[in-house]
């Protein structure tokens, strides 16, 4: 026992009958072969802040995928996927218990530095995450994996029964990171006003959905989704959202007739209707456009607009306690389990990968 905070800090389970962690880990795209499987021994007592967590499910985020592709880069070697959910088997964390189903963040903090505590802790200076740091400073903490060891400053969110691993495994992603951003956007204006309460989604993917339902949540009247992808946008409907089809944009949605738009879709083209759109005071909120080179933003309008333009990268820890509530409440309401596709086990993991670039 931990004489810190009473709980058990000793982690070889005696219900582990294999005391090694298997994982996928990522040694570069230019490497032959690019991936490896590696066993890591479990340790046999964590250090005070630490939790093991058995993953039940593991789900591919796009941003895995820009990584493979060569879009983005990553620290190599690493252990790749930071969506998942899964089951404590070892904590030394007051109020984390062993066989407690957890979701867990993306980002490790230090809760020390001053981005920390202006309440920037996915902004730490000494920041690790989840499935980008290298496996020489963090063995288990990516969910390529059948276990992670979350380092002390990782949130770590004790899952309602409710919520199924398909529900739960992407919350510490898009939903958790869109909660944010919902965080960013002022009080709408009151119901009934000319062009109150009405929010533009540009983009129909994971995000976007999360999206869709979390504006529908928060009181707008009107969210509509914009995608080029025709099959994506069949699916809005079902989350709350209006699909619209960027050659119907400007006729369906009037210039200055959105208070909030959401930017998830990562193009950098779409700024400009971004901005047409928003009415005086609006409030544009840009989540998606991480990988691509520079965007253009139109200054003139922005100034003459008065308009607020903010940027949200991942989440913090209430985030994505908020985020799990959310999914609680509303997880019957919504086809949220309907986002998760086929699911492979760990030993066939290039499959799944293979079938996620189809998509």
């Amino acid at each position: 026992m931990s004489e810190e905070n009473g709980t058990s800090d000793t982690c070889t389970p005696t219900h582990e009958q294999n005391p090694y962690g298997r994982s996928i880990v990522f040694l570069g795209r230019e490497r032959s072969p690019a991936f490896v499987t590696e066993s890591t021994r479990l340790p046999a007592r964590l250090t005070p802040g630490q939790v093991l967590v058995k993953v039940e499910l593991a789900t591919i985020c796009g941003s895995d995928l820009h990584t493979l592709n060569g879009t983005r880069t990553t620290s190599q070697p690493c252990v790749l996927g930071h969506e998942g959910s899964g089951l404590v088997i070892a904590s030394a964390r007051e109020g984390l218990r062993e066989g407690q189903r957890v979701t867990w963040g993306v980002c490790a903090s230090c809760n020390k530095c001053l981005h920390c505590s202006i309440g920037l802790e996915n902004k730490c200076k000494t920041l690790q995450k989840c499935g980008h740091t290298v496996v020489s400073a963090a063995p288990l903490f990516g969910t390529y994996s059948t276990h992670v060891l979350c380092p002390p400053g990782t949130p770590v969110v004790p899952l309602p029964p409710a919520l199924t691993p398909t529900l739960a495994a992407p919350i510490n992603c898009a939903l958790a990171t869109m909660v944010n951003a919902l965080s960013k956007v002022p009080p709408s204006p009151p119901l009934g006003q000319p062009g109150a309460s009405v929010a533009l989604v540009q983009g129909a993917g994971m995000l976007g959905l999360y999206a869709s339902t979390l504006l529908k949540e928060a009181g707008f009247s009107k969210v509509f989704c914009v995608d080029v992808n025709r099959v994506r946008l069949t699916r809005v409907v079902d989350f709350g959202a209006i699909p619209v089809h960027p050659d119907q944009e400007e006729e369906v949605i009037p210039a200055g007739s959105v208070d909030v738009v959401f930017e998830v879709c990562g193009n950098k083209e779409v700024v400009s209707q971004g901005v047409r759109v928003l009415r005086e005071g609006g409030t544009y909120v840009l989540v998606g456009l991480v990988c691509p080179s520079d965007a253009h933003l139109p200054v003139t309008a922005l100034v003459l607009k008065c308009l607020t333009v903010v940027g949200v990268h991942n989440y913090t820890a209430k985030h994505l306690h908020q985020a799990v509530t959310f999914m609680e409440r509303h997880h019957d309401r919504y086809p949220f389990a309907s986002l998760v596709g086929l699911v492979y086990p760990l030993s066939d993991f290039r499959k799944e990968e293979d079938v996620e670039e189809e998509r």
